[in-house]
């Protein structure tokens, strides 16, 4: 407990002064640290990966994502659409535990062993990029997401201005279609139907460029 402690303090500290926060902790001390703090906390490659607080604008986009979603899929039984406080966990490697913005899976959520919100068989994604984190979220956390054999479909929504990158499962082995959508008049399609940008975007507010 003193460790989880110790890391605790150490990220309240770095979040002071950076964006983003990367520190080398165990399994255990993640999953210790995780039940204390109230904000999003990823572990990749022995690291313990955080932003702290997310943004109004980021939490919007997140509350319109899952308004949307829950109103197409309601009427099919088969889907269940979840915050980002249930998890998915990647064995890939060390093992690596994330907390997608906003994740659905469908028929039954299969779980990692003893835990009830860390999820094995996601189906669609969806990750809000800020600034510190689109990097890893783009290129390291991407690669674990497609290594889930149950994911069809991967979204990234750009919270600083309008555009979107969707990877979708194509029925070729290791081969994803990559669409990039820009303008808010544009929709992406999720499961056959249309998801508008103007409506994930419902009063976000971007920065003045």
């Amino acid at each position: 407990m003193v460790a989880a402690e110790s890391i605790i303090k150490s990220i309240s500290e770095q979040l002071k002064t950076q964006s983003l926060v990367q520190i080398p902790a165990s399994e255990a001390e993640y999953m210790a640290v995780i039940a204390e703090l109230p904000f999003k906390i990823e572990y990749h490659q022995s690291e313990i990966i955080t932003m702290g607080l997310a943004s109004i604008w980021h939490e919007t986009i997140v509350a319109n994502l899952i308004w949307i979603l829950q109103n197409r899929l309601i009427s099919n039984n088969d889907y269940l659409v979840m915050g980002s406080n249930s998890g998915v966990y990647a064995p890939k490697f060390e093992g690596g535990f994330y907390m997608p913005d906003v994740l659905v899976v469908k028929d039954t959520p299969q779980f990692k062993e003893n835990s009830n919100a860390l999820i094995t068989n996601p189906y669609l994604i969806f990750e809000v990029l800020s600034p510190s984190t689109s990097s890893f979220d783009t290129s390291d956390k991407l690669e674990e997401y497609k290594d889930f054999e149950s994911v069809k479909q991967i979204v990234y929504i750009f919270q600083d201005r309008p555009k979107i990158m969707s990877f979708s499962r194509t029925d070729s082995p290791n081969t994803w279609l990559n669409q990039d959508f820009k303008g808010l008049n544009e929709s992406l399609q999720i499961e056959g139907f249309p998801l508008p940008m103007s409506d994930i975007y419902r009063k976000v507010q971007f920065p003045v460029r």
